[in-house]
């Protein structure tokens, strides 16, 4: 019986369809190993982002600190009176007068820390609120929202609050004029990273 001979094309077919198939493996490869790659690179960007706000948040809980002190000197504390809050008080980290502020409203003393526990001489170390366990350490300044000091004056400081009226068609009576405090508080954290918190307050006197 004679024997059938194939053309060399088609002997060589298998081994052609063979390197293909190689072929098709590695870029499958490769794409599964740039997946691989991103999702652990997607991973780790959340983990950081999750540990970020985890720290953001843990300021803002040690700034209100600084806010729930500040707010006490301004009603029960040292600066309960309208006549205590005429003139400046480093000892109460107060000012008596609006401070000159940056274009987001912190207090320039606030920003330049070389001596952060006295702020320019704005502040009192005592005041300071740190934790030696998280590295975490809290200022606070108080400003009334006036351009002198002295006596409160509706013209010349922020107010809140109208003149009390009397009549039948004006209403229940409204209290006096108040004035604005500001309050700012830095909290500095580890790396030497820190975050602003601001408030404003209003006394009855």
């Amino acid at each position: 019986m004679r024997p059938l001979l194939f053309p060399e094309r088609l002997r060589r077919g298998p081994r052609r369809q063979r390197g293909v198939i190689m072929v098709i493996a590695l870029i499958t490869l490769a794409v599964l190993l740039i997946g691989a790659a991103a999702a652990m690179r997607s991973m780790n960007v959340t983990l950081a982002s999750v540990g970020y706000f985890g720290f953001k948040r843990d300021m803002t809980n040690q700034a209100e600190l600084g806010l729930r002190r500040a707010t006490t000197a301004l009603s029960t504390g040292a600066l309960a009176t309208a006549a205590s809050r005429t003139a400046d008080a480093a000892g109460q980290n107060y000012s008596a007068t609006l401070l000159q502020s940056d274009a987001s409203g912190i207090p320039l003393v606030m920003l330049d820390m070389t001596n952060p526990d006295t702020m320019g001489g704005k502040g009192s170390a005592s005041n300071a609120i740190k934790s030696s366990a998280d590295g975490i350490a809290v200022h606070y300044l108080i400003d009334r929202v006036c351009f002198y000091p002295g006596a409160f004056d509706p013209v010349t400081c922020q107010k809140r609050g109208n003149f009390i009226q009397f009549g039948s068609d004006e209403g229940p009576p409204r209290p006096p004029p108040q004035p604005t405090y500001r309050i700012t508080v830095r909290v500095t954290g580890p790396n030497n990273a820190y975050s602003f918190y601001q408030s404003t307050f209003t006394t009855l006197d």
